[in-house]
């Protein structure tokens, strides 16, 4: 079985090691009253140069349930020496000096994650980076096989923008199931073409279609919102991206057909119906459940 002193990019993730030992932990940690305390006496540490809410708060929260500590720098840019990831590997030698046993990164710039791995001192997680979130790639992978109860033969539409990292690790966590089809209905950007090879050498179905009918082919519809407010608005004057999940949008889907939103109903889409098969609550508990499962393997290897 595979092991993970550190868990940096999505693809180097193996089929077997996500169901047989991860997903499998998840389970067990979801249906017991008490989780064993493997993180007692240990601290974990969240070095955002990315503002998070989701993403830190569930890693904080899991580290806690788990017996340990949890800080954080909300925006390390904004902090000595951490002003800068260009000084990764001092910034993680001194965490490891600090008694810290797990980092969890999260840095727009390319191969910051990657230094930090290198440095090798501290167990590093990587918590969303340039294009890559491996845990949020485990925790929807976990809600669709939740929801459908597995993940091969699923059809797939993600919808909206599809230039980002949570789509990225998506795609690269699909690719290692069978049967799989993807439907990418763009409001912007398109998919890189290293993911798109990716993808494709794995035997991963993409298509692209430009009608909002195609959701109602899917079994999972995974909403990626714009990149902020002012975008949002840009889309919205140019008639794109004015989703609205109301009664007729539920009515074209499937009975089961389950609807994700990594970004949490952030306002991104208009959410004017209360149906069993928006399942974003259930997507923020389970990437709470896959958290701890990630440190309970990551720190058992420490």
């Amino acid at each position: 079985m595979a092991q993970h002193r550190h868990l940096i990019a999505t693809a180097s993730l193996d089929r077997d090691w996500v169901e047989q030992d991860l997903f499998a932990a998840t389970d067990r940690l979801r249906s017991e009253q008490a989780s064993e305390l493997v993180m007692q006496g240990k601290a974990l540490y969240c070095l955002f140069y990315e503002p998070s809410f989701l993403t830190r708060t569930s890693f904080e929260r899991a580290a806690g349930l788990l017996g340990g500590s949890a800080y954080h720098t909300e925006d390390a840019s904004q902090f000595f020496p951490a002003h800068t990831p260009g000084y990764i590997d001092n910034i993680i030698n001194i965490l490891a000096s600090l008694r810290i046993d797990l980092v969890v990164l999260r840095s727009g710039d390319p191969g910051v994650v990657e230094q930090a791995e290198a440095a090798d001192t501290v167990a590093v997680i990587n918590g969303g980076s340039s294009d890559d979130h491996p845990t949020q790639a485990l925790a929807d992978l976990y809600t669709i096989q939740g929801e459908l109860g597995q993940v091969d033969g699923a059809t797939v539409a993600v919808v909206g923008r599809l230039e980002h990292r949570n789509v990225n690790a998506l795609l690269k966590g699909l690719a290692l199931f069978d049967g799989v089809r993807v439907i990418l209905v763009p409001f912007s950007g398109q998919v890189s073409e290293s993911v798109m090879e990716h993808c494709f050498e794995r035997g991963l179905n993409l298509e692209t279609r430009r009608d909002i009918e195609a959701v109602a082919e899917a079994d999972v519809i995974y909403l990626n919102g714009p990149r902020t407010a002012a975008h949002a608005q840009l889309l919205r004057s140019r008639n794109s991206g004015n989703l609205r999940i109301d009664e007729q949008f539920m009515s074209m889907l499937k009975p089961g057909c389950a609807i994700m939103d990594p970004m949490q109903r952030s306002g991104d889409f208009s959410i004017e119906v209360q149906d069993d098969r928006l399942a974003f609550y259930r997507q923020a508990e389970n990437a709470l459940y896959v958290r701890m499962a990630v440190i309970q393997h990551t720190i058992g290897l420490a």
